[in-house]
């Protein structure tokens, strides 16, 4: 089998790119991996994708439709364009308040163009022809991948779980793959679990949970949370920052949380976002992101009209995927940071996303919402915004961001990847990971548990907030996250703060 230089699937003698070795100065170059190149050898690299045929009479069809981007200048400009645009593909159903009008991307038809054009407003058309990127795409993808490294183009959530077990079973010592619950039709969802092994009289280690594909069509974030697991996966024990990672986190990484609407993406409908709930008057869907059980319900930021994109369902955490993220986290209390990946927009965005009043503790939460959006920029990446999700981008009610950190203390950032739309070309996909595994590599090199109150710095107001609420036995305190507040927190918490974080 041909090597491949992206860490791909088809490796004779994998040997990490440039991209995927480490930034620190004064680490050495990574060596070439040969213990487990054999087994990921075994991959079959040849198989093409379960698409249906272009031709189907069962494939939604975007003939003489566009993605253009528009400057809305006030409230008859939104009105208008939402007339003559069946789906924003920014999601926003409205400016945010204080923020005053700006740019939004939608799907338009030739009469929804010059519609705009009419209107006098400001406009870029993106994508002039969907149909034509859809079909390039699936004829491409049905043509199979032979000799192609496997971050060279996009895959199905079967081939993710086939790759994941692969890499599980190269370094079974650090690696697990399990399952986290089943989706309303049954179908899985899987998570690896990746951390160094224990020695002894170590307890729990926190957890990084990463999870993508809440919204179905976003599949480069799928291709961005499976390159991460590899990174990790392949540079432990030779690379010293993937190492001390690994030795202090455990990393959690759920690449499809909705696997019915990601199926569908595939086989139906290239541009479906939500699952693929049975709705009353005939619709289908809902937004797992408006389906979180903090702030849900509001109509500032989610729907409830069963044919809108942002439908938040008929009640929190009704949705099957939904809670078994739920009960997943509650069974692990040592989840420390949750990053929910989704594109497009190049955003870094953090709570709150159902309201514009401040967030406590946001001074952490920007500091490395920021410091993630300059690692991207050091390692030769594209420019991120990083802000408050309500004023940033656009309001969002029962979702997952809010519900981490409201309801779990867990702090929680969605990054949005780069577009432009929802199909990149394959080309995109490896800067695209690279530079998202940098931020996430500099975010758990700087994150302080610490920092009890999430000031974004470490100081006398941290320690007697954390020997106040030890005293009063109060969950805070459970600084190891074991479920319960003993001295090993005590012990834990003092022997950070000495150090520094």
């Amino acid at each position: 089998m041909s090597q491949s230089s992206h860490g791909g699937l088809c490796p004779s003698e994998w040997v990490p790119s440039a991209g995927a070795r480490s930034m620190r100065r004064g680490t050495p170059a990574v060596p070439r991996i040969r213990a487990w190149a054999a087994v990921i050898g075994a991959w079959t690299c040849a198989a093409g994708q379960p698409l249906a045929a272009l031709d189907s009479p069962d494939r939604v069809r975007y003939d003489g439709e566009m993605v253009v981007r528009v400057t809305i200048r006030d409230s008859r400009d939104l009105f208008l364009v939402n007339q003559v645009s069946p789906d924003c593909w920014s999601h926003s159903p409205g400016p945010a308040d204080g923020m005053g009008w700006g740019t939004l991307d939608y799907r338009v038809g030739a009469a929804g163009l010059e519609a705009i054009r009419a209107s006098g407003m400001a406009h870029e058309i993106l994508i002039p022809d969907l149909q034509a990127v859809i079909d390039a795409e699936a004829m491409r993808l049905s043509g199979g991948v032979a000799g192609r490294g496997w971050f060279e183009d996009y895959k199905t959530a079967e081939q993710v779980r086939a790759f994941l077990e692969q890499l599980a079973a190269a370094r079974p010592e650090i690696a697990r793959l399990e399952t986290v619950g089943h989706s309303l039709e049954n179908r899985e969802i899987y998570a690896l679990r990746l951390s160094g092994p224990l020695s002894p009289g170590v307890g729990l280690r926190p957890i990084v949970l990463i999870n993508s594909v809440q919204h179905a069509r976003e599949w480069i974030t799928v291709m961005a949370t499976s390159y991460l697991a590899e990174q990790l996966v392949t540079l432990y024990g030779t690379d010293a920052r993937t190492t001390g990672i690994l030795d202090r986190y455990e990393v959690v990484i759920i690449p499809v949380v909705n696997p019915d609407g990601y199926a569908f993406t595939w086989t139906t409908n290239r541009f479906w976002r939500k699952n693929r709930r049975p709705n009353a008057g005939g619709t289908f869907g809902v937004d797992n992101n408006r389906n979180w059980g903090f702030a849900w319900g509001l109509s500032n930021g989610s729907s409830g009209n069963g044919s809108s994109e942002t439908y938040r369902g008929t009640a929190a955490f009704s949705e099957p995927e939904n809670a078994a993220m739920r009960d997943w986290t509650l069974a692990n209390p040592g989840v420390v940071m949750h990053l929910d990946v989704h594109s497009y927009g190049q955003y870094i965005l953090y709570p709150w996303g159902y309201s514009a009043l401040p967030t406590p503790g946001v001074g952490a939460l920007q500091r490395l919402a920021v410091g993630m959006r300059d690692a991207i920029l050091d390692s030769g990446g594209v420019p991120y915004l990083a802000g408050p999700c309500y004023q940033t981008l656009y309001p969002i009610s029962g979702g997952s961001l809010d519900w981490y950190y409201g309801a779990r203390s867990v702090l929680s950032w969605t990054p949005e990847l780069r577009g432009p739309g929802f199909n990149p070309p394959p080309e995109a996909i490896l800067p695209t990971a690279r530079e998202w595994h940098e931020a996430v590599m500099w975010l758990a090199e700087n994150f302080c548990a610490a920092d009890v109150d999430r000031s974004g710095f470490l100081d006398t107001d941290d320690y007697d907030r954390f020997v106040t609420a030890f005293e009063e036995g109060d969950p805070a305190a459970d600084y190891d996250r074991s479920g319960f507040v003993d001295t090993d927190d005590f012990d834990a918490f003092a022997r950070a703060f000495m150090e520094g974080c």
